[in-house]
């Protein structure tokens, strides 16, 4: 679920808090960034489990209906085809899903409004009438139907990230990666799917699980010889010019140049560019393009920078 870019924001994250904390603990904040991944996988879980209690919620509601003192002929033959919805169904039975809930705190109970507010808004909408009307339907369109829904009544809902948000500190960024990973399971469903199709783990591999915790450990390890390197190499700034985030976005870097062989050298350096866009200011991507190019440049003529199979790629 986590990509390498998602990895160095929560290692980013978690260098920041210990670098303004009182505390040196290094074992605790290798916990705080387990934790962290953790809980980003979580807060995946709950907007799979989201889509399983929107199903429950519409078949409790037909029955409601049908149990009126004076039911309609549409309460008595209600149109089942949202509950019956293949990908629905498939979510609901998935024992993966069922055992990761059952061992994690899962808050949608303590916000019954909040999910009855989105059935409501869901079965207004021009989407789910047309899909509810539609005579016919095939694995591929529930798919593509519910694959709609989540685009557009959950993963873009205030409410929602407002709730959430107030259960864990730590699900403030974690909404996009959640996201794009709830509709990649979406897509992952076939038609021969069933109870036993596995939903996304933490990490694609072992790689990636190595790949955080190396990050965060020899950046901390080497802190100090990484920032000697920026404020030789940016000579023409004081040091107290360079921001903590900026600092902390170079040691990462450097980090990575020096201890990570099959990273190439230009994705490092894109890839911390990128998060100096969300993470701090206008002008840090000039300034840590050419304080990490200049590191480069001078790793490889002093022979530190090695690098093997994909990393060779410059």
């Amino acid at each position: 679920m986590l990509n390498r870019r998602h990895i160095r924001i929560k290692v980013l994250q978690i260098l920041y808090a210990f670098f303004h904390s009182q505390s040196d603990d290094i074992i605790k904040c290798e916990r705080e960034l387990d934790k962290s991944m953790n809980k980003a996988h979580v807060l995946y879980v709950h907007l799979l489990v989201l889509l399983v209690n929107l199903k429950s919620l519409a078949e409790q509601k037909i029955e409601m209906g049908k149990n009126k003192l004076l039911p309609t002929q549409d309460d008595l033959n209600p149109n089942t085809k949202f509950i019956d919805n293949k990908i629905l169904c498939l979510l609901t039975e998935n024992l993966s899903l069922i055992d990761k809930a059952e061992s994690e705190e899962i808050f949608w109970d303590e916000n019954p409004e909040l999910q009855g507010k989105l059935l409501r808004q869901i079965q207004e909408s021009e989407i789910y009438n047309t899909y509810m009307a539609a005579a016919s339907s095939s694995f591929i369109e529930d798919r593509k139907f519910v694959s709609a829904l989540f685009m557009e009544f959950i993963a873009p809902n205030e409410d929602l990230h407002t709730f959430l948000e107030e259960k864990s500190i730590y699900w403030l960024d974690d909404f996009a990666i959640s996201n794009l990973s709830v509709v990649k399971t979406l897509k992952s469903l076939k038609p021969e799917s069933d109870e036993y199709s596995r939903i996304l783990p933490v990490f694609k591999d072992e790689d990636d699980k190595d790949f955080a915790h190396n990050l965060l450990t020899r950046t901390l390890a080497n802190s100090a010889e990484y920032k000697k390197y920026v404020v030789e190499t940016a000579s023409n700034w004081d040091e107290e010019r360079i921001s903590d985030m900026d600092q902390l976005l170079m040691q990462m870097a450097i980090s990575e140049l020096l201890n990570f062989e099959t990273i190439p050298v230009k994705v490092t350096l894109n890839e911390y560019i990128e998060l100096s866009k969300d993470y701090s200011s206008q002008k840090s991507k000039l300034f840590i393009n050419g304080v990490i190019d200049k590191l480069a440049v001078r790793f490889k003529e002093e022979g530190k920078l090695k690098k093997l199979g994909r990393g060779l790629v410059e």
